[in-house]
């Protein structure tokens, strides 16, 4: 009997491994992480929709390829606000795939976040916000002190947070899904 019931456990291991392993292998990833290749800032001053300032990141080929390009200085005007619109996108592709869309899709798993250098006198605020009222960035207010007699940075980051995001997460908290030094002036 103590044989009979080994063998059946044995069988019963035996189907469960067999079985969990064909469903590993036939489920698809979760949340796959997107190809960025282009990140677009776009500065609209507040109070003058005329004036509007892209500043673009490329790197077409992806990591390890080409070096990429950022298309020149962010330079903002002294004691302005600014709305700042970024845009994601995968120009790997034809047509592009504006990558944007998926983050404000996944709001609840996704956080910019804007840090520029002490030696600037730049000031981010107003990121709007996921379904639970944390913050998501896509948009901004810039505002803008005195100018600068040297350039700083402005580092921005996209963090992917599936299931962790929370009220006052640091920068450390998440994948990386895009990371960029953009140099940057008040003048």
């Amino acid at each position: 009997m103590k044989k009979q019931a080994s063998k059946f456990l044995m069988g019963m291991l035996f189907v469960g491994t067999f079985f969990t392993a064909c469903n590993k292998d036939d489920k698809a990833p979760e949340n796959e992480e997107e190809l960025i290749t282009t990140v677009q800032l776009r500065f609209t001053e507040v109070g003058n929709a005329s004036n509007v300032l892209t500043y673009t990141f490329k790197d077409v080929d992806g990591a390890g390829g080409a070096a990429p390009s950022l298309n020149q200085q962010i330079v903002l005007a002294p004691s302005k606000s600014y709305t700042m619109a970024v845009k994601l996108l995968n120009e790997s592709v034809t047509p592009a795939e504006d990558i944007t869309l998926e983050v404000v899709d996944e709001a609840d798993d996704h956080q910019f976040y804007y840090v520029p250098s002490s030696n600037l006198n730049i000031t981010v605020s107003n990121l709007n916000v996921d379904s639970k009222n944390l913050p998501l960035g896509t948009t901004s207010t810039w505002t803008t002190g005195a100018a600068n007699s040297t350039a700083g940075t402005v580092k921005v980051v996209l963090k992917h947070k599936p299931g962790i995001k929370a009220a006052n997460d640091p920068i450390t908290k998440g994948e990386t899904d895009i990371e960029i030094d953009f140099s940057a002036r008040v003048q």
